[in-house]
């Protein structure tokens, strides 16, 4: 099944769960096939496999959900076209400034790429770019922490539609639960509907280190 359809399907899942408020829910078409190739070419090495099959395919995933008795709560798909993920220049005063660049020309922040910004605070991010391999997957919260995940492009996107993007649900790749807060409320919440979420299994058996900045 390609991705587009496995995103339809997450859809059709969540819509027809009676817990499930869907909020917004829109792929975007097939991304022009100039653009995926312009978009390559400047990412060089650092473009990761999957990337290719899943913007020829569609070009924007918004999704929108929340669950009954969360307070609002529930979870967020947010993939931006693959022209502004590599645009480092438009990602200017959003995950860079130009203050990075002056003290550190290699600024940790000036080196991410965002793939999912599923709330305004945080996202799932590509780095490091550029780079001389692929670039995996880390988990950012804009503007202050920078934490590696472990994932591929692929393992990411594989995670992401098991997690149904319940809020946050990325931040179970950087260590195991050590607390308790609405975000592991919330993530419980959602697995509860979809026992194949699994939470546990998306954890390290130890924290990943931050990225100094």
């Amino acid at each position: 099944m390609g991705w587009r359809r496995r995103f339809d399907a997450l859809i059709e899942e969540l819509s027809g769960c009676p817990q499930i408020t869907v909020r917004t829910a829109k792929i975007g078409p097939p991304t022009d096939p100039a653009a995926l190739e312009a978009a390559r070419q400047v990412a060089g090495a650092a473009w990761p496999a999957g990337m290719t099959e899943l913007y020829s395919e569609l070009s924007t995933v918004d999704v929108v959900y929340e669950v009954a008795g969360s307070g609002g709560n529930g979870g967020a798909i947010h993939l931006p076209t693959v022209t502004d993920v590599w645009d480092h220049a438009g990602h200017e005063d959003e995950l860079w400034f130009d203050w990075l660049v002056d003290e550190n020309p290699n600024h940790p922040f000036t080196r991410i790429r965002p793939i999912d910004r599923f709330t305004n605070e945080a996202y799932a991010v590509l780095y490091p770019i550029p780079g001389e391999r692929p670039a995996t997957v880390h988990y950012h919260y804009c503007g202050e922490v920078l934490t590696p995940t472990g994932l591929s492009y692929q393992e990411w996107l594989e995670l992401l539609l098991r997690a149904r993007g319940a809020h946050y649900w990325l931040t179970l790749a950087t260590a195991p639960p050590t607390r308790r807060t609405w975000v592991e409320e919330n993530i419980d919440r959602v697995a509860k509907l979809f026992p194949d979420f699994a939470p546990s299994s998306m954890s390290p058996s130890e924290p990943f280190e931050e990225i100094e900045a």
